[in-house]
């Protein structure tokens, strides 16, 4: 991956602090053409140039010191990510209350799990750009596809709520619905670019009752491929914290037979293979370029401020032990 450094500034205008420090400098060569004038009428040989020029120049350094100092100088390393050209990808997550259920108390809960396994997903489609989106009876998208892998596991692993972002309410009889997916084609979630789009969704598919065929043919009208992953196993229930279940049984109103049988591409949570095969398989293969820049930054604002520190101290410490000698 072609990588690069440079030097930028992160407050460029803060710079301008640097006109504060014209006022002493003036002050410096206003005395040094005064004190030229009397070494002239008292026949005086003139000073050491060193010694004339030495503290106005330490005052321009300091002045440059501090305004870079202010403007906040930064290295940033920039590598480039390989990435597809002509292919997306999302990962959807259905976060209603229902992926709260487990098979026991302290268990890992269906949320968790598709964690785990779009983090998989990711790591063995990393040249596709992703993006992340959250399905209730409504879809939202958390990042759009990038090639910047830290930015899409960042948001897998912090940004998934139960119920967060919450259904439009009273839309639908229960919190999810996998006709929701819809707005994947209706909304940009793609880029115009993108000729392959595919769409991953971790559901319990406890959804309300849709158009299978109907969702189905509006996102392949729109390039879209969906991948149902059913996130669920026999027996789970919906825990409090003290470890007793709520009142809630799963029913899924639609099985991975049933999509199957309408031409989706669905698949358990237990073929995690297969799974990406298929992904694999719809993607093909297309043109990779360098996108997805991933940035990290180092601040040399504390080097220049001890570098102004110091010259400000060259500048102090002599007038502060000349005033010193002079009062003893």
């Amino acid at each position: 991956m072609p990588a690069f450094a440079e030097i930028v500034f992160l407050t460029p205008w803060a710079a301008l602090v640097a006109l504060a420090f014209a006022v002493p400098l003036l002050a410096l060569v206003v005395r040094e053409r005064a004190g030229s004038r009397v070494r002239a009428t008292l026949a005086l040989g003139a000073p050491e140039r060193l010694r004339s020029f030495g503290r106005p120049l330490a005052l321009v350094v300091l002045a440059a010191l501090v305004a870079a100092t202010a403007a906040q100088p930064a290295v940033r390393d920039v590598s480039s990510t390989p990435t597809r050209q002509d292919a997306e990808l999302y990962l959807a997550f259905d976060v209603s209350r229902s992926m709260l259920a487990t098979t026991a108390p302290g268990g890992t809960a269906r949320l968790e799990r598709a964690r785990a396994l779009a983090l998989g997903v990711r790591a063995a489609l990393g040249d596709v750009p992703t993006g992340v989106a959250t399905l209730t009876n409504r879809m939202m998208p958390l990042l759009f596809p990038t090639g910047d892998d830290r930015a899409v596991t960042a948001v897998i692993e912090h940004s998934l709520r139960i119920m967060q972002p919450r259904p439009v309410v009273y839309s639908t009889a229960r919190e999810s619905s996998l006709a929701a997916l819809g707005l994947a084609a209706d909304r940009s979630y793609f880029d115009p670019s993108a000729r392959k789009r595919a769409l991953v969704v971790f559901t319990d598919m406890d959804s309300d009752s849709f158009s299978i065929d109907g969702t189905l043919r509006v996102l392949r009208q729109h390039r879209i491929e969906p991948f149902v992953v059913r996130m669920a196993r026999p027996g789970e229930r919906i825990f409090d914290s003290k470890g007793r279940p709520y009142d809630y049984v799963s029913v899924s109103t639609v099985s991975v037979a049933g999509l199957r049988q309408a031409t989706w591409q669905a698949f358990e949570e237990d073929e995690p293979r297969p799974l990406v095969a298929a992904i694999r398989g719809y993607l093909g293969d297309g043109p990779i370029a360098g996108s997805g820049l991933v940035e990290s930054q180092r601040s040399l604002a504390p080097i220049t401020a001890l570098l102004a520190l110091a010259v400000a101290a060259g500048l102090l410490v002599p007038a502060l032990r000349a005033g010193f000698l002079a009062r003893a």
